[in-house]
């Protein structure tokens, strides 16, 4: 089975994961809009978070070279076949990582079923908690996505 997803959020956490350098402070409170956004309003996301959150990757040149990288890689396929994308278990896990290190204690308000509720959890996690650098690095199914991506 093939999911088609906006390869805007996929994209943003294969580059992130990439990412060599920490986000500046003005960064992270970005991110942690983006998370608060997904969680509580995961319909602004066409209107308000999407640009919210390319904006934070444009002001960031390492970052956004690698997005840009990923970006056209996934728009090329247009769809990632389902056994790539989280599934519940790997996003409770990640979540579980990410509450202790959670600054504001954010629990995603929608249940984890669908690829992009799935998605939008593990952004709501990663911008959530204190060191997102260190939390998207757990993130595993990001490798088969590379890999597939290869």
């Amino acid at each position: 089975m093939q999911n088609k997803t906006d390869s805007t959020v996929i994209a943003f956490l294969l580059a992130f994961q990439d990412l060599k350098t920490s986000l500046s402070k003005q960064e992270k409170q970005k991110l942690k809009e983006v998370a608060k956004q997904l969680n509580t309003q995961p319909k602004a996301w066409e209107n308000y978070t999407k640009k919210l959150l390319l904006e934070m990757i444009a002001a960031n040149s390492e970052l956004d070279r690698s997005f840009q990288y990923y970006k056209t890689r996934l728009d090329n396929i247009k769809q990632l076949p389902s056994n790539l994308l989280p599934n519940e278990a790997e996003t409770n896990k990640l979540n579980a990582l990410g509450r202790t290190a959670m600054t504001k204690g954010f629990k995603p308000k929608t249940e984890a079923s669908g690829y992009e509720s799935q998605i939008n959890n593990v952004v709501i996690v990663v911008g959530s908690s204190e060191a997102p650098e260190e939390t998207v690095k757990n993130i595993s199914f990001l490798e088969k996505v590379k890999e597939f991506l290869q």
